[in-house]
């Protein structure tokens, strides 16, 4: 029944008990003493992937979300479904409608089996050399029920109308259009036809694609009372099992996901070219916490991709938040692992997959955290280099913050975004009317009393970016921070070496990078480092260009804390060690990109300059943490 499916795909079991029961984590489930009997050592457990729940003390029984409320509630089936149904917000089939659905599932088998016999008949020829030459095997043929309509656009109608269907539904069914002239034709024509089932294998609709090179190349059955693209993943009902021991992996295209499940990684699904939506993202979360969008590298629809992506952030972390009944989660939102595998030079899933299926596996191990994903890809749209460039970037990477509701991940992710663009992390947060890590509000936020304001608080009114803050930051702080270090502090200058040294490079603005060979040109005129602090910066005044006064005298003056020399050489270590972790980041975007964009590079080339490249930001890391704590203990 889809009302019963529907109500699961909406209500999270672990919110509906924990109306009855205080549930707490155990592992991937939810453990609590069973509230069927008298117990002191919980045995009632609750697993949300299954969306089941089991106690293993004197009851000995489980079974579903509506298997609890006819037991809890002492009711029987209709009544729990009625109210499970409303809390859930799904409107419950009249008899009339669920017979109506009945047929139209069993019209939609007919149709399958037709576009299959069409297909094995002589006329489908083309359509299977077509298939063999896209690499698909009799054996998936069959599994995933691969079918050919017609071209004279009859053929169907007049199956259909010999099994005993009317014409009204084959229309209610998406099966067949009727011209104003009042007569009837196949919605499918010359195509090769791709049966759509549900999440729990109803065939609700068909998918199509041109074999010549008519448009649209792909075209879907409309929404019908049992259709509806927005609420299907293509293949789910085969890869339901695989993804719940592997993780999903969702990919955009009928044959991305054919070709996959072919060489053998069943846990894959498609989107079908869309944005995911609220029900796909219910579906997928009841399977399973571990998903990786898989993308195209296609630059032409990048865009496009940006725009599902954000869609796609949106609705997961709105999944998130319990939507009904007012109970508080027990669920922890970081469970949630989404990834990002983007395909190279501009191959697509089924292609790479054919091709190189170890590559294909490598692409998804690797996928990065959607929002890391982010960043480089908006930076090949977007002039970072540039103040109005700054604000495109944040205006764009916003509603991605906005999204999530946890306090820590959303500063985790100002962060990065504040070291991607080199502003100051205060200046970013100006720019969101948002208070700083560890400043508290008087009122309650969130049902926390005293606790961090989230940007999922902002008043709704509130959504702009504030120029201001960012196009102040024409300057580089990161530079410029070690710059007026160096200079209130010369004998600094003998810790570079121990430090790992100070390339010149590692300065963004080139008129900082100025100063700094200048100044180490007077380091080298005067090696044992003898020169008077309030010196040297007339020294390094001497030769530079007059342009370059003005600055220097920024520099100088800057308000600089006082410091111990132990605190000056920690400062120190601690901004060598961000300067050189932002030049290794764009470094490896640098190489993503230069791999990406030529064909001549062998993909294992790519590979290890990335690994290389991440080991050395790992252990630029790794280095100064080691050595903060290092210092913690000595002092």
């Amino acid at each position: 029944m889809a009302a019963i499916d529907d109500i699961k795909a909406r209500l999270e079991i672990a919110e509906v008990i924990s109306g009855y029961v205080s549930l707490q984590r155990s592992g991937r489930a939810f453990k609590a003493c069973c509230p069927f009997h008298q117990e002191r050592t919980p045995s009632f457990y609750v697993n949300p992937e299954r969306q089941s729940w089991h106690c293993f003390g004197a009851c000995a029984t489980g079974g579903d979300i509506f298997g609890f409320i006819m037991k809890a509630e002492n009711l029987e089936f209709k009544e729990a479904l009625q109210r499970l149904a409303q809390q859930a917000g799904v409107t419950l089939p009249t008899r009339e409608r669920q017979s109506e659905q009945d047929d139209l599932y069993r019209l939609n088998e007919a149709a399958r089996e037709f576009f299959q016999q069409y297909l094995a008949s002589s006329i489908g020829a083309g359509a299977r050399s077509y298939l063999e030459g896209r690499g698909i095997s009799r054996e998936s043929v069959s599994k995933f029920e691969l079918g050919l309509s017609p071209v004279d656009g009859q053929g169907l109608f007049a199956y259909l109308m010999k099994a005993g269907f009317a014409p009204e539904q084959m229309v209610r069914a998406g099966a067949v259009y009727q011209h104003q002239d009042g007569g009837h034709r196949d919605a499918f024509r010359g195509r090769l036809i791709i049966p759509i089932r549900n999440g729990q294998g109803e065939l609700g609709g068909f998918g199509s694609r041109a074999l010549d090179d008519s448009m649209p190349k792909y075209l879907n059955t409309g929404r019908t009372l049992v259709f509806d693209k927005g609420r299907t993943l293509y293949a789910l009902h085969l890869a339901r099992e695989a993804a719940r021991q592997q993780g999903m992996v969702i990919v955009e295209g009928y044959m991305d996901a054919i070709s996959a499940h072919q060489h053998g990684y069943e846990n894959v699904v498609a989107s079908m070219g869309t944005a995911l939506t609220d029900q796909q993202v219910a579906e997928v979360l009841r399977i399973t916490r571990q998903v990786t969008m898989a993308l195209d590298s296609d630059a032409a629809g990048q865009q496009a991709t940006l725009r599902s992506l954000e869609s796609s952030w949106q609705v997961f972390q709105n999944r998130q938040v319990w939507q009904a009944g007012g109970f508080t989660s027990p669920q922890r939102r970081e469970d949630l692992n989404l990834r990002v595998a983007v395909l190279t030079d501009g191959k697509d899933p089924d292609e790479v997959i054919r091709q190189a299926p170890e590559k294909w596996e490598e692409l998804v191990r690797n996928g990065v955290p959607l929002f890391d994903y982010l960043l480089p890809a908006l930076s090949g749209q977007i002039d970072t280099g540039t103040p109005e460039g700054k604000v495109r970037m944040v205006e764009r990477v916003s509603p991605f913050i906005y999204a999530v509701k946890e306090p820590i991940l959303q500063d985790s992710y100002l962060r990065k975004l504040a070291d991607f663009l080199s502003i100051r992390e205060e200046s970013l947060r100006a720019t969101l009317n948002r208070p700083n890590v560890g400043q508290r509000t008087t009122g309650t936020v969130n049902g926390a009393r005293g606790g961090g304001q989230s940007l999922g608080n902002r008043p709704a009114n509130r959504t702009g970016v504030d120029r201001s803050a960012l196009v102040a930051e024409e300057r580089d702080p990161l530079d410029e921070h070690c710059l007026a270090l160096l200079l209130r502090y010369p004998d600094l200058a003998e810790e570079l070496p121990e430090c790992g040294g100070l390339p010149p490079e590692y300065f963004r603005r080139p008129e900082n990078r100025e100063i700094y060979l200048q100044m180490t040109s007077a380091w080298s005129e005067t090696p044992e480092m003898l020169i008077p602090e309030e010196n040297f910066s007339e020294q390094t005044r001497r030769t530079l260009a007059h342009e370059l006064w003005e600055q220097l005298d920024r520099l100088t003056s800057m308000n600089l804390p006082p410091m111990e020399p132990w605190e000056r050489q920690e400062s120190l270590r601690q901004i060598l060690g961000r300067l050189e972790e932002r030049q290794l980041k764009e470094l490896k975007l640098a190489e993503q990109i230069r791999f990406a964009d030529d064909p001549s590079v062998v993909p294992e080339e790519a590979s290890e300059e990335a690994l290389v490249l991440n080991r050395r930001i790992k252990a630029n890391e790794e280095s100064r943490k080691q050595y903060s704590q290092n210092v913690s203990r000595g002092r």
